[in-house]
């Protein structure tokens, strides 16, 4: 398993496709810090835009928008780096086929996965910090926290969107309905958000349940110093959304008839 491993990794990065979606981030990363101290400088000359809060709004709101982009880029593209070869090749049959066994097989993808997003987000994080230094605002105090614990929290939702995503690719044998639950998980809160606006959904609180509004909850409660809780919902999410997930990829492959 150690050799496969090594061998897609080695493959993935060889990939063009690989290397789009990191320097697509970091164009994008850079342009919205510009526009986010744009928008400072002009709250200084326009007290409408002051008025309206853009100036302390701003930071956070262009983080959050990077770091969503880069969930959707990084969960696509290292799904199609990952998967797309060995769907259209057969790898998957024949490394079967050749004795290995299917959970081995899903744990030693799961584990590519885990790797390659760490290693975007281990690039990205000096990036950020320097893109902040080098317009005059370097991170630290709450805000550096802050940037941390969206990392922390968007490696762990970037992991769990590729889990989910190969569950569907795994049951499906089908590689544009794993593209299109990568998309789908996107959607997803968006819904939950508009939902959460009738007043008989708004009871239930069917965001706080779903994997972003858990791993956001949890985050909230690191920001506001309940560690305890913080770890209670990540514990929580991790287990649900990552664990059960890849337990339930190994169940049902396992029983799957590889007639592909």
């Amino acid at each position: 398993m150690r050799n496969m491993i090594r061998a897609d990794i080695r493959r993935v990065f060889r990939k063009k496709i690989f290397w789009i979606a990191p320097i697509a981030v970091l164009i994008f990363s850079f342009s919205s810090v510009i526009s986010m101290f744009a928008i400072n400088i002009l709250t200084k000359y326009i007290p409408l835009l002051a008025a309206m809060g853009q100036q302390n709004n701003s930071a956070v709101y262009s983080l959050n928008t990077v770091f969503d982009s880069l969930k959707l880029a990084l969960s696509i593209v290292i799904f199609l780096a990952l998967f797309a070869d060995d769907f259209k090749a057969m790898s998957m049959t024949q490394m079967i086929g050749y004795g290995m066994s299917r959970k081995k097989y899903v744990i030693s993808k799961f584990i590519d996965s885990v790797i390659l997003v760490l290693i975007f987000y281990v690039v990205l994080i000096p990036v950020i910090f320097l893109l902040f230094a080098a317009f005059g605002q370097p991170l630290t105090g709450e805000y550096a926290q802050y940037v941390l614990l969206k990392i922390f929290f968007g490696i762990l939702k970037t992991i769990a969107n590729l889990t989910i995503s190969a569950l569907a690719f795994y049951i499906t044998n089908n590689m544009p309905l794993g593209i299109f639950t990568v998309l789908i998980l996107q959607i997803i809160p968006v819904g939950l958000l508009l939902m959460a606006e009738s007043p008989f959904m708004k009871i239930f609180h069917l965001d706080r349940y779903y994997m972003d509004g858990m791993f956001n909850l949890a985050h909230t409660n690191f920001a506001l110093g309940l560690v305890p809780e913080g770890i209670l919902w990540t514990f929580i999410c991790v287990f649900i959304y990552i664990g059960c997930v890849l337990a339930g990829t190994i169940f049902f492959f396992d029983r799957k008839e590889l007639d592909f």
